[in-house]
């Protein structure tokens, strides 16, 4: 078997356990303190007309504490409007949705490891085959604390998992809200095949958190828009927006004034491409929009700097507590 399986297995359950112990994303608690209670109350709507401030801040469940355990609490007040316990639901609920998958994935690994023929007289040989067998079955170990989690859930509350998110999204954590734009119901590709209304949920939620990330500043919203509007662009997000060549030119020019030195180039590149398929009053019209946001929500800061080429909006950064 070739060592890098091993490096796969790795990453995937770095992911894993890192959203176990630590969650994705920002740590619900520096989450639940950074959003008030008033913007809770207005982001999230009727269904936060009688916050508890005590139970917003209310501490969370501990990490090994069983999901099935916590769910409902987690739920109710997530729709009440607690950031954090919204946030710790999604989470939750995306390590034990994957989970099945990557234990699946290591039980293959682990046979094909100690089906492999070793040379024997090869020092270098044994050694890597020493790394695999304990890479293995520390990895073993650790998705057998991980299922401390996810034991007795049922397939109601699985197929939450985009609701959660969405919950979430539309209370401002940011992770979720990039997450949710970007992927929209196709975050849980099974569970819509039983629910194809989520398709309209989400059709009528990209506005509000369209406005809600531009008015915080959000560049991953910005990034994830001028590629969605861009031409040929797929994805229900571009499927949601259309195709429209000034916006497309809009949320590239605000994402090029954002960009630093060592991408400004490709960014030329492309907005010249863009502005010779709009007319030069639109142009005008569009530079003076991307200055006035760049300014005024964005601050004139970076726009690469949590954007960097590639980069996965569902993949949720551990947080640093």
């Amino acid at each position: 078997m070739q060592f890098r399986y091993i490096l796969i297995a790795l990453v995937g359950l770095a992911a894993l356990i890192g959203a176990y112990f630590l969650g994705r994303g920002r740590s619900p608690e520096a989450a639940a303190a950074a959003a008030p209670i008033a913007t809770a109350r207005a982001q999230a709507g009727a269904n936060v007309a009688s916050i508890d401030p005590v139970r917003m801040m209310a501490s969370l469940p501990a990490r090994d504490m069983p999901l099935k355990r916590i769910f409902n609490d987690l739920r109710s007040r997530a729709d009440a409007g607690d950031v954090a316990a919204a946030t710790r639901l999604y989470q939750d609920l995306r390590t034990c949705a994957g989970l099945d998958n990557l234990e699946w994935f290591l039980t293959r690994v682990a046979d094909e490891t100690l089906a492999d023929k070793i040379d024997g007289t090869s020092a270098q040989a044994l050694e890597r085959y020493r790394v695999q067998l304990e890479a293995v079955e520390s990895h073993k170990q650790a998705i057998h604390k991980t299922r401390t989690l996810c034991d007795g859930l049922d397939r109601g509350m699985l197929d939450s998992q985009l609701s959660s998110l969405q919950k979430a999204a539309q209370l401002g954590e940011e992770h979720a809200r990039a997450c949710y734009l970007a992927s929209g119901p196709g975050y849980d590709a099974r569970g819509l095949m039983r629910h194809p209304e989520w398709i309209q949920d989400y059709r009528s939620s990209v506005k509000s958190l369209v406005d809600a990330g531009m008015a915080a500043g959000d560049w991953k919203v910005v990034d994830i828009l001028r590629r969605s509007y861009e031409p040929g662009a797929d994805g229900m997000l571009a499927g949601t927006l259309g195709s429209d060549a000034v916006q497309y030119y809009r949320y590239l020019k605000l994402y090029r004034l954002g960009a630093e030195r060592g991408r400004a180039a490709d960014m030329d590149r492309k907005l010249a491409l863009a502005a010779a398929r709009i007319q030069p009053e639109q142009r005008a019209d569009a530079d003076r929009w991307a200055q006035e946001r760049f300014q005024n929500e964005f601050g004139s800061s970076n726009s690469t700097d949590t954007t960097a080429p590639g980069w996965d909006p569902c993949s949720f950064a551990t947080p640093q507590e």
